[in-house]
């Protein structure tokens, strides 16, 4: 990357900050046909990695050029506000705009937990390095945030600096280390937790209510995360992927569930509800997903989630669509219902507008969603974190994608959390609940190589 045809963008910029008297964003991109994604982020283990699907999208970051941390029921607001303001003016030398990666945490009004401290409720970065992969090939982009203080030729060389650090990898050769402990909720605790929760829904205050199980490994040393997403990229199937780094903390995952994608004005969703195992043989696992697609309980749950999509975005957009019936979804070790929706935004309508009407869907927190909210607050008995809330990206065109942070992992210094879930309706057994959650635990506890002596 050429420092004196940054050092141009990043005048033009510095001059627009001046003019108006703030922040203004500048981004240059280049084709990168060398640069590997996955490759990078296994050397770096930091910043940030993405791999989605339908359309694909495969993105590393690194370094933070700036950041937007926001807290409270109006979050996803401010992060608007503050991306909006700071996109008017952005200076774009090629094809790629400015683009801002993060997340959230699954309920704000929850305590948060000591290894969740690095997480903010709502936590956006602009990585100052951006490769990216997609159907038009690999672009490299540089992001940068000038200030009418700001010194173009400083930020110009640091650029060029941060650049040559992209192929100077920390990785080293990876030790998977052994677990000391695992802390658990025993299973018969957890079941009383389902039984719970079939009472409030017998007793007609609940429909559904999603409970989630939090496993604790501390270790001998840290995961490398580089390896475990390595691993997980060579498994992924129909699961998107995702690396956010925050200090020396990574949230990972590999989830099935897209939230809410927009491109052009056009969101994309489906509402995913309704699961059961793969089948070791062919012959055995088109019978279990037949048999799942005709199951009245999952097909109840699986149209609880449709509805309250289709009502939750019913505000801000139109030509809301919606398939009639549902299809499977299958991962390596389970199979979900799936069914596709799509709509136009409204005009003066954003992409995070649909995040807040959507977040949290039945598919993670319940019907009534108040209800079902308050209920896990009370019996749950942990934070989630940003565990089954949005994360994603948005770039300056108001385009984004936005997943539900699903089978996942907390990974901190000699620690890692892992958690899982399942929607309780009328009808759901607390055994066969807590097997559903052995058997999506199973993904990340492979990729992870977590072994218990």
């Amino acid at each position: 990357m050429n420092e004196a045809a940054l050092l141009n963008v990043f005048e033009a910029a510095h001059q627009l900050a001046l003019k108006y008297q703030r922040p203004v964003v500048a981004v240059s991109s280049r084709p990168a046909p060398t640069l590997d994604p996955l490759m990078l982020y296994e050397a770096h283990r930091q910043g940030v990695f993405w791999c989605s699907h339908s359309p694909d999208l495969t993105l590393f970051g690194l370094g933070c050029a700036w950041q937007i941390e926001a807290a409270g029921s109006q979050r996803l607001a401010e992060v608007n506000r503050q991306w909006s303001m700071l996109c008017a003016d952005a200076v774009i030398d090629g094809p790629r705009p400015p683009l801002l990666l993060g997340g959230m945490r699954f309920d704000a009004r929850q305590p948060c937990a000591p290894h969740w401290a690095a997480f903010a409720d709502a936590s956006f970065h602009l990585a100052r390095w951006l490769l990216s992969e997609d159907g038009d090939g690999r672009w490299l982009r540089c992001q940068c945030v000038l200030e009418p203080g700001s010194d173009p030729v400083e930020l110009a060389h640091a650029s060029v600096s941060a650049y040559q650090q992209l192929f100077v990898p920390s990785h080293s050769a990876e030790s998977v280390p052994q677990v000391i402990e695992r802390n658990a909720l025993p299973a018969s605790q957890w079941q009383a937790k389902v039984a719970n929760a079939l009472q409030a829904i017998d007793s007609g205050d609940l429909s559904k209510v999603v409970l989630a199980r939090h496993i604790e490994y501390q270790l001998e040393a840290s995961i490398d995360s580089g390896a475990v997403m390595r691993r997980l990229h060579e498994r992924r199937n129909q699961s998107h992927l995702f690396a956010l780094h925050r200090g020396d903390s990574c949230f990972m995952g590999a989830t099935p569930e897209r939230l809410l994608s927009c491109q052009e004005g056009r969101l994309t969703t489906h509402a995913l509800a309704g699961s059961a195992r793969r089948a070791p043989t062919p012959e055995e696992d088109q019978k279990v997903g037949t048999g799942l697609l005709a199951d009245p309980k999952e097909l109840h749950e699986h149209q609880l989630v449709v509805q309250t999509i289709v009502q939750g975005l019913s505000g801000i957009v139109s030509e809301l669509q919606a398939a009639t019936r549902p299809e499977l979804l299958r991962l390596a070790t389970v199979q979900h219902l799936s069914t596709p929706i799509s709509a136009r935004l409204e005009e003066g309508r954003s992409l995070l507008d649909g995040i807040q009407a959507l977040h949290p869907t039945p598919a993670v927190g319940g019907l009534p969603g108040a209800t079902a909210m308050s209920f896990i607050r009370r019996h749950e008995g942990f934070d989630r974190g940003w565990y089954a809330a949005p994360v994603g990206w948005l770039d300056s065109r108001g385009n984004g994608d936005f997943l539900v942070a699903l089978r996942s992992a907390l990974i901190t210094p000699e620690h890692c959390h892992l958690f899982a879930g399942c929607g309780i309706v009328d009808g759901s057994r607390p055994e066969d609940e807590y097997e559903e959650t052995q058997i999506k635990l199973a993904s990340m506890e492979n990729a992870l190589r977590l072994s218990f002596n």
